[in-house]
């Protein structure tokens, strides 16, 4: 049995997945949560989100899981809480900590009467500066000092949605800002107890690991974006492949293979957002950071222009007018379509009028009506073949595995125009004879496949 016992507020995706990891690695967690249907399923032995894993890991681990509504309790039965609640993005693109603060607050007035040290480590991704504040709000409302009746510690993940539970096990690295040496090395060791692998571990001061983070994120945007103009000038060379070049690319230890890889624009709730706070934390000491605005502009036009508008010429092409999307969600094995690339090309090609748009997700339909059910040209798809039933051109925007195994037969016996624009390399076709395949960052001179 762990020392240390452990409560975490927020039962997000993340918080949520966190309790369940905690669990599996044998330390008693306790969950909080305003949301009382998340808490009773907890309790239950059940997962209240979608997240590949946390299930089985929820059911079973109950024993050493509760979670409650109750701040006051999870924090007198822990000596450590990690706070994972949302920090909405503003119009202006930095961070609003409100949430945080809520938290923050709770916790240092329950500290106020609490005896022994408490490490509270904030999870939630915030900017340069926050850390400060939060350590302020603290002492001000436990009437008590940092580094003598309790530590604070930064430590965001840096983890990808349908991949949690494997990567919050098996990091890159850990990142941890400090108050002092004495939580910085508390948390360390949980860290050390907690992972699969052999990750480094890096400690720092607020400042910098709040700079590290947003970084690390719009640096990747940076790599998506660059493979997705190398895409795009690929379409115009005759034998042209962004997978030869990317994959040449990578092998340079200098630039290395993840995340460049041509394609969608990206999306999400993580990347979108980091990039803009990047550039707003970058301003606000005066500093302009022209490469991460650049980015975003250029991010934008792949999804709203330049993927729609090779949508019309290919229709235009077969002398069609229906088209079928397969996959909504911003990435495979997640509900999500917060920032997804398809929702915004479907948003963009209902800007024509005479297109008509059938679409289809394994997971995120329900999310998808939701934010598209007051356009009439879209039909809302129960399945694959019902997607693709009378339509001239198929896009394949995100790579659920369901998709792999669709057949060559599956396309020319249900489509009018068997014409497929794939954007993740993901179905598994050899021969593409009766069929127009186009894959993004791909030279190809189409051919009219009009019956």
């Amino acid at each position: 049995m762990k020392n240390e016992k452990l409560s975490v507020f927020g039962l997000g995706k993340l918080g949520c997945t966190m309790l369940a990891c905690f669990a599996h690695k044998g330390w008693d967690v306790i969950g909080m949560d305003i949301n009382k249907d998340f808490v009773d399923k907890i309790n239950d032995g059940l997962s209240p989100i979608f997240e590949p894993g946390v299930d089985t890991l929820i059911k079973n681990h109950k024993g050493h899981i509760e979670a409650t509504t109750n701040a006051g309790y999870a924090i007198e039965k822990s000596n450590v809480s990690f706070v994972i609640v949302p920090t909405p993005s503003t119009e202006e693109g930095y961070f609003t900590t409100r949430y945080v603060e809520t938290v923050a607050s709770e916790i240092g007035s329950i500290l106020r009467n609490k005896n022994q040290y408490h490490l509270v480590v904030i999870t939630s991704t915030v900017l340069p500066g926050d850390m400060a504040h939060i350590v302020n709000l603290l002492e001000r409302t436990s009437q008590k000092k940092v580094n003598i009746d309790f530590g604070v510690c930064y430590n965001p993940d840096f983890i990808a949605l349908g991949n949690v539970v494997k990567n919050f096990l098996n990091p890159d690295m850990v990142l941890i800002g400090e108050s002092d040496e004495k939580a910085g090395s508390m948390l360390e060791k949980i860290h050390h107890e907690l992972v699969d692998n052999k990750p480094n571990i890096h400690r720092m001061n607020f400042y910098n690991a709040e700079l590290t983070k947003i970084a690390l994120n719009s640096y990747c945007t940076l790599k998506i974006t660059f493979a997705n103009v190398l895409a795009e000038i690929c379409e115009h060379l005759p034998g042209g492949n962004v997978d030869v070049v990317t994959n040449a690319l990578g092998d340079d230890t200098r630039i290395g293979r993840k995340y460049l890889k041509g394609g969608l624009s990206y999306g999400g709730p993580c990347f979108p957002r980091d990039n803009r706070a990047f550039a707003w934390s970058a301003a606000k000491v005066g500093v302009k950071n022209i490469m991460a605005l650049k980015t975003d502009e250029i991010n934008n036009y792949q999804r709203d222009f330049r993927i729609p508008q090779k949508i019309e010429a290919l229709l235009h092409k077969v002398k069609g007018n229906n088209v079928s999307i397969l996959g909504l969600t911003y990435k495979a094995d997640t509900t999500l379509i917060e920032e997804s690339a398809a929702i915004n090309i479907i948003k963009a090609l209902s800007k024509n009028g005479g297109i008509k748009i059938k679409i289809f997700d394994p997971a995120g339909m329900q999310e998808s009506k939701n934010a598209l059910e007051e356009l009439e040209q879209i039909y809302f798809a129960e399945s694959i073949t019902d997607c693709l039933k009378d339509t001239d051109l198929c896009l394949i925007a995100t790579p659920w595995k369901e998709f792999e195994q669709i057949s060559k037969e599956t396309f020319i016996n249900n489509m009018k125009n068997p014409v497929i624009l794939e954007a993740c390399n993901c179905i598994n076709i050899d021969d593409i004879d009766g069929i127009e395949y186009i894959k993004i960052g791909q030279y190809n001179n189409i051919k009219n496949t009009s019956k």
